[in-house]
């Protein structure tokens, strides 16, 4: 027997977007003040919601914390960068497709990236979910690399997550700006730069 799909009720559809407000809200004030000296209180009136309200749609600052990482490490672009590996066979083209993703990742993430990693430094709970993204970035590039492992694409003797984790190195985010922006290369040559030592390391 076939489900059909229970239609959003309104009140549905209010929650999600409240819930969005919050969050959106969470990562404004995260980004502006630290996680540490933002409250429960100054979230909610941001969001123009109740305290109570943060709590019950959001689990508090460390479910908005948890939230935010989901959206770096399991959101839509996460997957779709996935797939776009997927589709290309070539070796160094599919670093070339993963370069880009990175990118992506940084443009859109790179300030949820900044809150978890300084929470991190003081906070156990975003202690996890900082080791939960960096298991979930590993298991990507994994899963990127894996059609480079069955081809024989890979250098000898090098195992597949000893590939992801030099991928990882080379273009993790401190690493990434530091290139960009510390060094003062830019994206482009950045980019190319660090693609040519993985590709080096790993080919």
């Amino acid at each position: 027997m076939v489900e059909i799909a229970r239609p959003r009720s309104r009140r549905d559809e209010y929650a999600q977007q409240t819930r969005r407000d919050v969050v959106s809200a969470a990562r404004r004030l995260f980004a502006a003040q630290g996680y540490a000296a933002t409250t429960v209180d100054t979230i909610a009136a941001e969001a123009g919601v109740s305290p109570a309200t943060v709590y019950a749609q959001c689990g508090g600052k460390e479910g908005l914390l948890s939230s935010l990482m989901d959206l770096w490490t399991a959101g839509s672009l996460v997957q779709e960068i996935i797939e776009k590996c997927a589709a290309v066979e070539d070796a160094r083209a599919k670093l070339d497709v993963l370069a880009q993703g990175y990118i992506d990742i940084y443009r859109e993430s790179g300030d949820i990236i900044n809150i978890v990693i300084a929470a991190a430094s003081s906070t156990a709970s975003a202690r996890e979910f900082l080791e939960t993204a960096n298991s979930r970035h590993l298991d990507a590039l994994s899963l990127i690399l894996a059609p480079l492992e069955s081809q024989g694409a890979l250098r000898a003797g090098l195992e597949l997550i000893d590939a992801a984790r030099i991928v990882y190195f080379h273009f993790h985010h401190g690493q990434f700006v530091l290139a960009s922006d510390g060094f003062g290369w830019g994206v482009d040559t950045a980019t190319a730069w660090l693609t040519d030592r993985v590709a080096a390391a790993i080919l």
